[in-house]
């Protein structure tokens, strides 16, 4: 695999009297690998992310001497994101000191560390960037594993509900997630064969998914899909946008329509209308009625913790106390976070951790959005278009990854498990970087 580099992207060459760093032989290469095993591995194994995460981080500490001489320079984009990530990395530690000592039993100081690594990754996507190679087999090796691994589960192992090597909603989301990076890949494929091999990932992504049973990972569905058929064939002029996303939005529905026939997919469906009604005859220890009871507890204890919220010790023992008097059952005590991203960080960490999870979504969010955007160049014809139709679907990829962890939210607390954390993290820290490009000054 081999590393694109900024001289074949749109944009003047660097200046002769800038001085240029001098890439490692084997650099562009181990970078490959290192977005290549994030992705393939991610669903496939235990813990599957960690080899790329390892290796990107060698990577960006091999860089960060070059950073501390201010050789290399920042993008603006990346130095938002890598203010937010900072950011949130500080959210994590509020409450970490419980009267005077450091509490190691909550995600607190294990999150502001993984923060910290991650942020020490960056450099190594300064320097270059992962080929279209590497992100494209990454994608559809990562989804076809997913899926694999939930047939051997359903099928081989009897189990209900596919989980991977987590469980079976973080499992499923991600699957899902993998699936629409695959399917935004394979339009940008070159050879038939690659484009099949794209949307067979594209399937089995899909069937991980489903056979994971995960209900809220449903949720975003719509929003990814129509991502996907604006990119099948974007319009070549402004004037053409308003039919186009007209149709995106048809083909979305009926794909949405489709996937709902699928027995599988009826059952959990109807599971959880039956479990929101079942709830208002107070049958709370069920899926929908746990979640419900999570819902109001949070509610409750953000409201009276406004501004820093009453921490992760604090939350479990206001939540032991609601069970003691039997305002949420028994069953709640297996679980340590509200089953909803906000209101769980309301809870936890107030209004100024609500503010540092906004952050963390929208500044991605408004700069792959504005990624998605046509410029005037890119009708010029040739490369131009060529490159300008690379970097909607790059950023159409990590917008999909901001709406996906948006949507997963609020029926999950995905930063409440290290897949979430991480695979949200360095996905939108790749996607980024994709759309940058890499510069160096003396």
């Amino acid at each position: 695999m081999s590393l694109v580099f900024a001289p074949d992207r749109p944009g003047p060459p660097p200046p002769s009297n800038k001085l240029s760093l001098r890439t490692a032989p084997l650099e562009p290469k181990a970078l490959d690998a290192a977005v290549f095993l994030l992705l393939a591995l991610s669903l496939s194994i235990p813990s599957g992310y960690s080899w790329g995460a390892v290796l990107l981080l060698l990577l960006g500490l091999y860089r960060w001497p070059a950073v501390l001489r201010g050789r290399l320079s920042w993008p603006g984009d990346m130095r938002a994101w890598a203010g937010a990530i900072f950011l949130m990395g500080m959210v994590w530690s509020m409450h970490i000191f419980v009267d005077g000592k450091l509490v190691t039993n909550s995600l607190g100081v294990d999150r502001s560390v993984k923060y910290l690594l991650v942020f020490l990754t960056l450099p190594a996507l300064l320097v270059g960037r992962p080929s279209e190679k590497a992100l494209n087999w990454g994608c559809w090796v990562g989804a076809i594993g997913a899926g694999l691994t939930a047939l051997w589960q359903i099928g081989i192992l009897g189990w209900d509900r596919a989980a991977g090597y987590t469980n079976a909603i973080q499992f499923g989301n991600l699957a899902l997630l993998l699936a629409a990076w695959s399917g935004a890949r394979a339009l940008r494929a070159q050879q038939g064969w690659q484009k099949a091999v794209g949307w067979i990932a594209v399937l089995l992504g899909m069937v991980a998914s489903v056979a994971s049973g995960s209900r809220g990972g449903w949720l975003t569905l719509p929003a990814l899909m129509l991502l996907i058929f604006w990119l099948k064939a974007p319009p070549r002029s402004t004037g053409k946008s308003l039919s186009h996303a007209l149709r995106a939005a048809a083909f979305t529905v009926v794909a949405c329509l489709a996937l709902l026939a699928l027995p599988p997919v009826q059952q959990r469906v109807s599971i959880g209308i039956d479990e929101w009604q079942a709830h208002e005859l107070q049958a709370e220890n069920t899926s929908v009625g746990l979640r419900r009871s999570f819902w109001k507890l949070a509610l409750e204890v953000g409201e009276a913790h406004a501004w820093l919220g009453a921490g992760q010790d604090g939350y479990e023992r206001l939540q032991r106390q609601a069970v003691g008097r039997g305002d949420m059952p028994d069953a709640a005590l297996e679980f340590n976070h509200a089953h909803n991203e906000w209101l769980d960080m309301f809870a936890k960490r107030g209004l100024l951790g609500v503010a540092g999870l906004a952050l963390f979504f929208v500044v991605p969010g408004l700069i792959f959005a504005r990624g998605l955007r046509r410029e005037p160049e890119d009708t010029q014809g040739g490369g131009a278009t060529e490159h300008a139709d690379e970097r909607r679907a790059i950023a159409a990829c990590g917008l999909m990854t901001v709406l996906g962890f948006a949507g997963f939210g609020l029926t999950q607390v995905m930063f409440a498990h290290n897949n979430g954390n991480m695979m949200y993290l360095l996905m939108v820290t790749i996607w980024l970087a994709c759309l940058q490009r890499p510069t160096v000054r003396s």
